[in-house]
């Protein structure tokens, strides 16, 4: 989803610090705080401790959102919402616990602290890498099987979105009629098959010219890419499975998903297949899970994201627009990988 700008001094305020100093039993003046890096919320958020123990805090500043931060609020309550009700279905993938006080301003969690073992990036060793990658398939598999009672879906507005949004979006038509579109595409493809940073994508983004000039196989994608509205809707996901929303426990193989903001019903793979792109795209080899991709949403995400990544970018210095043109074209990729094999 499309990324927003995260404030400059993101630390909790004097409210959520009395908050935290209440939970944790001690004065203000007594607590530690330490900032938390990456996010793209404008929610304030800190770890917070107080002797041996910490927890995780994000607060929701009216101060600084617009419309007195009424969706940051929602967010908040959504995935607190969430996290409770995995807790009794899959709490071996979840917080072990998660609550809203100040009137739903503050959410406070369980940390996940590098000194426990936690880590919120792909691990450099290898063979932690396949049990990081194998941990995280199998968890998007147990969130497919959870159920929502229709009130809490409604409530929490889990209401499938993500597949109409993927399967109806007119990416690649756009590219086989609208010849400037094209034409953009293809001298952004040529660039970066010319950057060397790239070079780890290089045959993915070869695929992508060889892709943008051929018209038949275009309008053989973008059929394919129809098709996956016809895929039932009726499997609950994370929807944003990405390693800076997953702590892994390197000495337990333990991971843990946060940030249910954009949690939802979709189609069966939608998870597994989000996370895969996103590990290809950082030049992992994902074979070994190639029967874990949607293709007809690998198919359908080569047109969203290709169309987008031709667009302003959303702040200077924002790669955004960058890492959609890599991730249609390792979608791509993992595409031809998957009907070949």
């Amino acid at each position: 989803m499309e990324q927003q700008q995260v404030i400059i001094d993101n630390n909790i305020s004097s409210k959520g610090r009395q908050v935290a100093a209440d939970e944790l039993g001690c004065l203000v003046a007594d607590l530690q705080i330490k900032s938390v890096s990456g996010g793209y919320s404008r929610n304030r958020r800190s770890l917070v401790g107080f002797g041996d123990r910490w927890i995780f805090v994000k607060e929701v500043d009216r101060d600084l959102l617009p419309s007195d931060g009424a969706e940051e609020l929602g967010w908040l309550n959504k995935d607190c919402e969430c996290v409770n009700h995995l807790i009794a279905s899959a709490p071996e993938l979840v917080p072990e616990w998660e609550k809203l006080v100040a009137d739903g301003h503050v959410l406070l969690m369980q940390s996940f602290q590098e000194s426990d073992g936690w880590q919120w990036q792909f691990p450099s060793n290898s063979d932690e890498q396949r049990q990081y990658i194998q941990a995280v398939v199998d968890a998007t598999k147990k969130f497919e099987s959870v159920k929502f009672e229709q009130d809490l879906i409604d409530k929490l507005k889990l209401h499938p979105y993500f597949r109409d949004k993927l399967a109806l979006d007119n990416g690649l038509k756009l590219i086989i009629e609208n010849a400037e579109i094209s034409n953009q595409l293809i001298e952004k493809y040529a660039a970066m098959a010319q950057d060397d940073s790239l070079i780890g994508l290089r045959d993915a983004i070869h695929k992508m010219q060889d892709l943008l000039t051929d018209e038949k196989a275009l309008s053989e994608l973008s059929s394919k890419a129809s098709e996956l509205i016809n895929q039932p809707n009726d499997c609950f996901g994370h929807c944003d499975v990405r390693s800076d929303n997953i702590a892994y426990n390197s000495s337990t193989g333990q991971v843990k998903f946060v940030d249910w903001n954009w949690a939802s019903y979709i189609s069966s793979g939608f998870g597994a297949t989000e996370f895969l792109v996103d590990m290809a795209r950082r030049g992992v080899d994902v074979s070994p899970w190639v029967g874990d991709l949607n293709i007809e949403l690998l198919a359908a995400v080569v047109g969203f994201y290709t169309k987008r990544c031709l667009q302003d970018p959303l702040a200077p210095g924002n790669t955004l627009r960058d890492v959609q043109a890599q991730s249609a074209a390792v979608a791509l990729g993992l595409y031809y990988m998957a009907i070949n094999r």
